[in-house]
């Protein structure tokens, strides 16, 4: 039998973190010097994480006190602990991005050991500085184009291959059946940054140039700015401020034809219960423009911080949480697995219809720029990218002002 006690959560400054759940393992009482406490990120990627430290401390014997926070604030609040070592947290959740600041100034622990070779490359290469590991990857993400293959058929359209066919085939499919062609996030920050890196690229441009300077001031750039406006003018009213959720929530209702999305969300597209329109959404590698097609990559990590009281502990759980049984046990709980081996895996491969799909773009997938200042670039760079979807600003002045932003940023972190 095992028993749940509600305690309040860790307040380090922001109001909001949710109740702190400690999970108490067997019918006794755990030894109470044997603890860990990991922070993880308020949702599906969590919930899997969550689930593991439950079945871990009941192996183990240890009393678990997970941490959710939403993503908002998941940073911020890993940050403070990392750089106040302040030992509050023995494992964090991160989000890949982060890692260069919260690797930084020692924050995070070595690993022990190097990961094995069945992870993906593209997902170990964001746990890595210098000649050293530093986390392992828990959450497969790469975006993935979702798009409706049975009104695609219906139209005797092929794949939306090439973003300038998105466009045209959005416009078709909207006119006909009266829904959005497309629909996608440009809510300030975050958002807005997730939806136009794939275009970014795909358009030739990148935030840097070679020599890392910022480069959101060149053609590409701007070009790739218009076209984002151009699908805002087929996607639905308000989409300068929509999140995932509300991404999501269009193509479950079968009101919007394409979008690119996180695997995270398939699940729910094949539910019945949840989407009016069940199996018939696909899921194809990012369109192209003057260069290939790219998908961001969104995994998500686990590492043990420098300052953690139990660092034996909480490395015994990262390995345990990845190893290839358990995290099969996570893909089934709807984590995009790391692993080679469980994305091959015959079973899996049986339920999951978006496997193949998945490891193609997760294989080649581009990590955001690796700079400690990711985070207040993506928001001073989210909140242009935003003003020019609502008409606040046009393409050219927003990548201007954002490009004069992070110069200024970056020259402040100096």
């Amino acid at each position: 039998m095992i028993h749940f006690l509600f305690v309040p959560s860790l307040r380090i400054g922001i109001i909001g973190a949710s109740v702190t759940l400690v999970l108490l393992a067997g019918c006794s009482r755990p030894d109470s010097n044997k603890a860990l406490t990991i922070a993880v990120n308020a949702g599906v990627e969590g919930s899997a994480l969550k689930a593991a430290a439950r079945e871990w401390g009941e192996l183990r014997n240890t009393r678990i006190e997970v941490v959710e926070l939403p993503y908002a604030n998941l940073f911020e609040k890993e940050s403070l602990d990392l750089q106040s070592r302040t030992g509050a947290y023995d494992v964090i959740m991160l989000d890949d991005p982060w890692f260069p600041k919260l690797v930084a100034d020692g924050g995070l622990t070595p690993l022990p050991r190097e990961p094995d070779g069945d992870f993906l490359a593209s997902t170990l290469a964001v746990c890595r500085s210098a000649a050293n590991f530093y986390a392992l990857p828990y959450v497969g993400n790469s975006q993935l184009f979702f798009y409706r293959k049975d009104l695609f058929d219906r139209y005797k359209l092929g794949a939306p291959d090439h973003w300038q066919k998105v466009l045209e085939d959005g416009k078709t499919i909207g006119a006909g059946e009266k829904i959005f062609g497309y629909v996608m996030r440009a809510a300030p920050g975050n958002s807005a940054v997730t939806d136009f890196m794939p275009l970014l690229w795909a358009f030739g441009g990148d935030i840097f140039d070679p020599q890392g300077r910022p480069n959101l001031a060149s053609p590409e750039a701007i070009d790739a700015l218009r076209f984002m406006v151009e699908l805002g003018k087929i996607s639905p009213p308000g989409y300068a401020g929509f999140n995932a959720a509300e991404v999501s929530a269009q193509l479950l209702q079968g009101t919007a034809a394409m979008s690119i999305n996180w695997p995270a969300w398939i699940a729910a597209m094949d539910d019945p219960s949840k989407s009016k329109v069940p199996g018939r959404i696909a899921f194809a590698p990012m369109p192209s423009a003057r260069m290939p097609g790219v998908a961001e990559l969104g995994a998500w990590l686990v590492a043990v911080p420098a300052a953690s009281p139990h660092r034996d502990a909480a490395f015994d759980f990262i390995y345990w949480a990845t190893d290839p049984a358990q995290m099969t046990q996570a893909a089934l709980r709807g984590n995009p697995p790391t692993r080679r081996s469980v994305f091959q895996s015959p079973n899996l491969k049986k339920n999951f219809r978006a496997f193949p799909a998945q490891l193609a773009a997760l294989e080649a997938a581009r990590p955001r720029p690796r700079t400690t200042q990711w985070n207040e670039i993506e928001n001073a760079f989210g909140v242009s990218l935003s003003q020019a979807n609502s008409g606040a600003a046009s393409p050219e002045e927003a990548m201007q002002r954002a490009n004069r932003e992070i110069t200024a940023i970056l020259e402040r972190s100096k």
